[in-house]
């Protein structure tokens, strides 16, 4: 029984603590090379006119297949980043992994050292 209640409880501090993470990931530490790639990919992705492609400005619908949990996010540029409304920068962990991906495809982000694997369930245009 308390061993059980225990393992609840690490289990919740372990979603708890790694949702905090990707809420508040914003990898400003990119590589000169790797900030390079995102945004030759940007420039890749503006002429796209196809909704399928995650890019800035598509409302992605990601489930975490660890626990099936569903999120709504919005990729953004830098300076409209803000993780507690759902938007997630380009340059932030969850955004560069996530950039160029269509829907049924999956994205793996490391999360405190873990690798967490997501399917990008539905990418559409977002609302103004």
């Amino acid at each position: 029984m308390t061993f059980s209640l225990f393992t609840n409880f690490f289990q919740n501090l372990i979603l708890k603590t790694e949702t905090y993470y990707l809420q508040n990931s914003f990898n400003t530490s990119l590589r000169p090379t790797a900030l390079a790639g995102v945004i030759s990919k940007l420039e890749q992705l503006k002429n796209n006119t196809t909704s399928d492609n995650v890019t800035v400005g598509r409302q992605i619908c990601l489930v975490n297949l660890q626990d099936q949990q569903e999120y709504q996010v919005e990729l953004v540029y830098p300076q409209r980043h803000k993780p507690s409304a759902g938007r997630y920068s380009v340059i932030s962990d969850l955004g560069v992994s996530l950039l160029g991906r269509s829907k049924g495809e999956m994205a793996e982000v490391n999360i405190l050292g873990k690798p967490v694997l997501f399917m990008i369930k539905d990418v559409i245009l977002a609302k103004k």
